[in-house]
């Protein structure tokens, strides 16, 4: 009798211990399964892809020299892509979706969310220090859908897993979904004009509907410059050296403010084909040429000016504008663009001299 309840003590003592083995696997699992989610060596990151249901895609691709490229044919936001990378690196499981979510969620993740594939450089052999075979490898695919209800939490779903969970990267007051999206438009640079002088031949500037303030910039040999009035192709020899120069090296880093090609197609082709206020043309020492065209942007209401009363039928701080040779149409603030719109009235002022209206 007494052996029996040994041997029953003992079955039981098994029992538990095999029961924790499991309930210990299974966490070890769902461990396993928060890692997945996180890509620590990022600076192996080759290549991101990002899709949608709605055949929105992008690729960035990152070049030798550490730059990302876009769709092969932008620059990639920096400022974007660092904070991407910070988000993929950072990123954890907080939970699985809760039993009684579980179908409604694999739903929405079905219908709405962005594919996610991340590659890293690897190799095939790695003894110690010793690495040889490089290759690309994929790395994560993963599917990323909208934020939980109370926005500290974003659905998704690692592919080949059947259990959807909410992800979250920790010190982040928010979600993440919107980090990872497919639209090329979140991804661009916002450049109109990144050019040195070095880089440049000649710049024209023409105030459409004042033509006499109109002129052009030669760049002598990097040595000098040169400035012509347009009106007459006249020499100016007289003229502010030190703003000519500030307006020159202005080009390096000017930048729209929003990216509206998506604006409705009537309105759009209505202000395109509207009186230019400005065309700026830069010729680089290449051969190619680089161009904007500003347009007035109309109030929804007219105001009254408080200063003298008159009434102000254009906004004052922003504009529209057709950059990157026609292919683009952008809003732009004039804080930006006046360092570049200087009239030819101003450059040949002495230094402090208020410019024309």
């Amino acid at each position: 009798m007494r052996k029996n309840r040994i041997i029953l003590i003992i079955t039981l003592l098994l029992a538990i211990a095999s029961a924790l083995l499991v309930i210990n696997r299974s966490k070890s699992t769902l461990s396993s399964k928060i890692s997945e989610f996180a890509v620590q060596d990022t600076a192996a990151v080759t290549r991101i892809f990002m899709a949608d249901k709605s055949d929105n895609k992008v690729l960035l691709e990152r070049r030798p020299d550490g730059s990302w490229s876009l769709n092969g044919k932008y620059d990639a936001h920096v400022e974007n892509m660092s904070i991407f990378l910070q988000t993929i690196a950072g990123i954890e499981v907080r939970e699985p979706v809760a039993r009684s979510a579980h179908d409604n969620i694999l739903k929405l993740l079905s219908a709405k969310s962005v594919k996610v594939e991340i590659y890293q450089h690897s190799y095939r052999l790695k003894i110690g220090s010793i690495k040889l075979f490089p290759y690309e490898k994929l790395a994560k695919t993963y599917y990323i859908g909208d934020a939980t209800m109370d926005n500290s939490g974003t659905f998704a779903l690692m592919d080949g897993a059947d259990t959807p969970v909410i992800i979250y990267m920790p010190g982040l007051r928010g979600y993440v979904a919107t980090r990872f999206s497919p639209l090329e438009s979140d991804w661009r640079v916002h450049t109109v004009f990144n050019k040195k002088l070095p880089e440049i031949k000649e710049i024209r500037l023409e105030y459409v509907e004042k033509p006499e303030e109109s002129y052009r910039i030669v760049n002598n040999n990097n040595q000098s410059l040169s400035l012509y009035r347009l009106s007459d192709n006249q020499l100016i020899t007289d003229f502010d050296t030190l703003q000519l120069m500030s307006l020159v090296n202005a080009y390096r880093n000017i930048r729209y403010e929003a990216l509206l090609n998506d604006m409705e197609p009537t309105r759009k082709d209505s202000i395109m084909h509207s009186l230019p206020l400005h065309r700026i043309t830069i010729e680089l020492k290449d051969g190619s040429k680089q161009t904007a065209k500003t347009f007035g942007r109309k109030l929804p209401v007219p105001e009254i000016d408080v200063f003298d009363g008159s009434t102000i039928i254009h906004d004052r701080d922003r504009m529209y504008a057709l950059v990157n040779n026609d292919q683009d149409f952008v809003m732009v603030q004039f804080f930006v663009f006046d360092k570049i719109l200087i009239p030819l009235s101003f450059l040949t002022r002495p230094s402090g001299a208020a410019p024309v209206n």
